[in-house]
């Protein structure tokens, strides 16, 4: 239906038509009717009387879709200039329509044309039916129509000039011959398919989807790939290899132009030989292995058809789940992890059987690591020491990050010659902080061994020092360990179990001194304090007995008392949290500063 704007012109030009006709005509007397001509030229007429529309004509002529377009229609015809033409020549490599069979530019020119008459105001954002057809089947190849600026078609040719009206039809010049499109083509001219078509690309199935198939495609939307990438951990499709994709884009497609129509419930062979795609009809829409539905259908191509889905289909989810290593090794982004793991013999390890919880740097987050550990290179690391730092990101059991509480956790890593594992802080007041420093970035990539996590900075297991500074309880007994210049010391190999008095201890003792904090203490006094909250050796809770300990203040030992299951420093001080393992020792938090005799 014409628009009111388009009515409103069109009464216009009758009445200006009206009265040109009066004045020119001679007046009859005795009659007061005026004769209106109608319009009487074809859009045959209109292309012919239409100098930039020369080439054209000769294609309609050679076609012998002249009568055609003589006919009473209506058809909308977006016409090429010449110009539209003589790049089409220079893209085929030819000299012009001579070098064009009829059986070549009939489908092309038919590519051109509607079958009902749409001005430019009645064009929508949607697919159209043209006059050419994909046979068997006579089904319409389809033009894709985008009005948000002015009118393009197929995301590449613009109508330059619109609305010309016939006797039969009206039409559209547009600045590009349109060509029908193969499957690629209908997915590269449409916003929606920019990842589907990269990783087309990437995987070089260009040319196996632009052949004469059929193909019937199910493709995947932007969003759905956005899913995907989430789900593997990775950003893009440049994270992902060919070797990935392939087997991934091959699932989505299958032999024949199956339409909407023709989908019934049951197995389809893919073009993945390893892969058959589920397909249920049976609810409200139809549905692709459980969990993708089909949102909209039957874009005709040339070589096949095209339906757009919801979830990419990923053959591994149902055939053989992924495990850790899988995912790591088929993420770009973790190469460094990946040699790390293999060069320790770790590998396999994560493509077993096992429950485990990885926070996995990347590559950005190890050189951090190498950075703060002053090296170029995991290879400057001992085996023990790589080992240890690699185990130190796993934990032994599967963690979503909404099971992950702020505490300390267990990791693989374990203090040496026992099976203590080496602790980890988790801070989730705000996203997921482990250490305090590394954030995770994005959690819970599921695999069929446990779960990632993805980290911006690599992990060191820490020394009763570090445990000390990854912990915002602890900024003064840290503070004072500096300032007294043990840092080095208790950074040393030890082992060494540190009684840590909490923040809040601190605050007693600077009311009790009458000092604002510890820079109004003197360093000796500190270095003699501290030393009085460090025993020799790695005595857990389990281990720690009545009586008299020497401590590395020579000079100043305690006494310790066990009340049940209480633990009681020198009658007054109780120990609050215990076993905090580092890899030098182990710390026990206490709740007062203990100041020796």
């Amino acid at each position: 239906m014409k628009s009111r704007n388009y009515k409103l012109h069109l009464g216009v030009f009758f009445m200006l038509f009206l009265f040109v006709f009066t004045v020119a005509c001679k007046e009859d007397d005795d009659d007061d009717d005026v004769q209106i001509e109608t319009m009487e030229e074809t859009i045959v007429d209109i292309v012919v009387d239409t100098d930039d529309f020369s080439i054209l004509e000769e294609a309609l002529s050679k076609a012998d879709l002249v009568t055609t377009l003589n006919g009473t229609g209506p058809f909308t015809v977006f016409a090429p200039t010449n110009d539209a033409f003589e790049a089409l020549f220079t893209t085929l490599n030819i000299t012009g329509i001579e070098d064009l069979s009829a059986d070549d530019l009939t489908p092309i020119l038919l590519y051109h044309v509607l079958g009902f008459e749409a001005i430019s105001a009645d064009l929508s954002n949607s697919y159209v039916e043209s006059l050419s057809t994909y046979d068997p089947g006579d089904y319409s190849i389809q033009i894709l129509v985008n009005v948000d600026s002015g009118v393009e078609l197929n995301g590449a040719t613009n109508v330059s000039s619109a609305d010309a009206l016939a006797s039969n039809g009206v039409i559209h010049t547009i600045d590009q011959v349109l060509l029908p499109p193969t499957v690629v083509d209908i997915a590269i001219a449409n916003s929606l398919f920019e990842n589907l078509v990269a990783a087309v690309v990437k995987a070089d199935l260009v040319d196996a989807l632009i052949a004469d198939g059929p193909f019937t495609v199910f493709a995947p939307t932007d969003e759905a790939f956005e899913t995907l990438f989430t789900e593997l951990g990775v950003s893009g499709i440049d994270d992902l290899s060919a070797e990935i994709l392939s087997p991934i884009l091959l699932a989505h497609v299958v032999s024949g132009n199956v339409r909407a129509a023709d989908v019934s419930t049951g197995t389809v062979a893919t073009l993945n030989q390893d892969f058959d795609l589920d397909i249920d009809t049976e609810g409200s829409g139809v549905v692709l292995n459980g969990s993708s539905n089909v949102i909209a259908t039957d874009v005709q191509g040339k070589n096949g058809v095209v339906h757009v889905i919801d979830k990419v289909i990923v053959p591994s989810d149902e055939e053989e789940p992924q495990s850790i290593y899988d995912i790591v090794s088929a993420n770009s982004d973790f190469t460094i992890l990946m040699e790390f793991l293999i060069s320790m013999d770790l590998d396999e390890t994560l493509d077993s059987d096992g429950t485990f919880t990885v926070f996995a740097p990347t590559n950005d987050a190890f050189e951090i690591l190498f950075s703060n550990l002053g090296i170029n290179h995991f290879s400057d690391l001992s085996e023990g020491e790589g080992t240890q730092i690699l185990l130190y990101h796993v934990l032994g059991s599967i963690e979503m990050s909404t099971d992950l509480n702020s505490g300390y956790v267990e990791t693989l890593s374990l203090f040496p010659q026992t099976d203590f594992g080496i602790q980890l802080l988790i801070d989730t007041e705000s996203g997921v902080l482990l250490n305090g420093s590394s954030n995770v970035t994005t959690p819970d990539v599921e695999a069929s061994n446990g779960v990632i996590h993805i980290i911006d900075e690599g992990l060191v297991p820490p020394t009763v020092v570090d445990l000390g500074i990854a912990n915002p309880s602890f900024t003064h007994v840290t503070a004072a360990i500096v300032r007294a210049g043990l840092e080095d010391d208790l950074r040393a190999d030890g082992p060494f179990t540190v009684l840590a008095p909490t923040d809040t201890a601190f605050e007693e003792l600077f009311t009790d001194l009458g000092v604002s904090g510890i820079d109004d203490i003197d360093a000796d006094d500190l270095k003699n304090i501290l030393l009085y909250h460090v025993v020799s050796g790695n005595i857990r809770s389990t281990d720690v007995t009545a009586g008299t300990v020497e401590t590395l203040n020579a000079d100043a030992d305690l006494v310790v008392t066990i009340d049940g299951s209480d633990v009681i420093i020198n009658d007054d001080t109780n120990i609050i949290a215990a076993d905090v393992q580092g890899v030098n020792g182990v710390v026990h938090v206490i709740n007062k500063v203990l100041i020796p005799d």
